[in-house]
């Protein structure tokens, strides 16, 4: 059984305000958004999405924590991850010489497992795989 637990890098991160009116709040590195439709929330929430410091079993790639973490969202969200992106940093790049997109996976921390999300969406192009999130949490990606 795979254990999971958060270790975030850096220090306070300052986070973005998301209200009533929606907004998007990005990753540091820029490989990670979250876009807040209207009506998600109903008060302001400070969000940040932060890089998690360490390697995890099955992940590809890096792994992000939304914070605070279990936020609901009334309307699903809609979260990014830019592979792209991670390619150009060698410390946080995976090879996806052997890997489709079709087999890369969004996936959420729930009681220390790894659960898939409910939908995903693939650009193979623009090597971007997107979900529906309901809730802050930790996200990553794995592959089937």
């Amino acid at each position: 059984m795979l254990t999971l637990s958060t270790l975030v890098v850096g220090c306070e991160q300052q986070g973005e305000t998301v209200g009533a009116r929606g907004g998007v709040i990005s990753s540091d590195d820029g490989r990670v958004t979250l876009d807040v439709p209207a009506g998600a929330l109903t008060h302001d929430v400070e969000l940040t999405i932060e890089l998690v410091d360490e390697r995890r079993d099955g992940v590809v790639g890096a792994v992000y924590a939304i914070e605070p973490a279990g936020v609901q969202f009334m309307f699903p969200a809609t979260l990014t991850y830019d592979l792209a992106a991670d390619a150009a940093d060698e410390t946080r790049a995976f090879d996806r010489t052997d890997v489709s997109m079709d087999d890369l996976v969004l996936v959420t921390e729930k009681a220390d497992r790894w659960a898939p999300m409910a939908d995903r969406e693939v650009d193979e192009d623009a090597q971007v795989l997107s979900a529906s999130v309901i809730f802050t949490s930790t996200y990553a990606i794995v592959t089937r």
